[in-house]
């Protein structure tokens, strides 16, 4: 039931969706980089992994700061940097798949053409994908819903006892 509620919410707020992940990733930034600017501190590790581990830790403190200064241009990015992945993706796929397989070439020019609509239309992209969780949400939390209802809740001793009993009521004999 919590699945088709939530599903429900994310159908009904897709823009709060989007922000709440915009601020959820800027507080993993923050989080991840107090990590590596600590771990960069107390490592056993040689003087160079340890100087690149507080460099990290210092960009992800940054991106963090700046993820929740400005979370819907952080959703902007986002999808851009999702578009850009699957242009890539789908047309190394591409690549991958000539003489080799169809579906191969088929599946990479699909991821391609999807990164290009991502990349001209990034927020709509975004807001199309949060409608497309909010309805698997909702189909999932139904589904196990209906499950659930339809489960026999007889315990399984009492099955066991119910199966071996004649109709009469005695014990049925092999």
């Amino acid at each position: 039931m919590i699945t088709v509620l939530i599903g429900l919410a994310v159908l009904l707020w897709p823009g709060l969706t989007l922000l709440t992940a915009a601020v959820l990733f800027g507080l993993e930034m923050l989080v991840t980089g107090v990590f590596w600017l600590v771990s960069s501190f107390s490592s056993d590790t040689a003087g160079r992994q340890r100087w690149l581990l507080a460099v990290a830790g210092l960009l992800a403190l940054v991106a963090g700061i700046l993820c929740l200064r400005a979370p819907f241009q952080t959703i902007a990015v986002l999808a851009l940097l999702l578009g850009a992945t699957w242009v890539v993706g789908g047309v190394a796929e591409i690549f991958h798949g000539f003489g080799k397989s169809g579906w191969s070439v088929f599946s990479g020019a699909v991821t391609a053409i999807g990164g290009v609509v991502v990349l001209v239309w990034p927020v709509a992209s975004l807001l199309a994908l949060a409608w497309l969780l909010a309805i698997v949400l909702m189909v999932l939390g139904a589904l196990a819903i209906a499950g659930a209802l339809g489960v026999d809740r007889t315990p399984r001793k009492a099955k066991a006892t119910t199966a071996t009993a004649a109709p009469g009521g005695t014990a049925a004999t092999a």
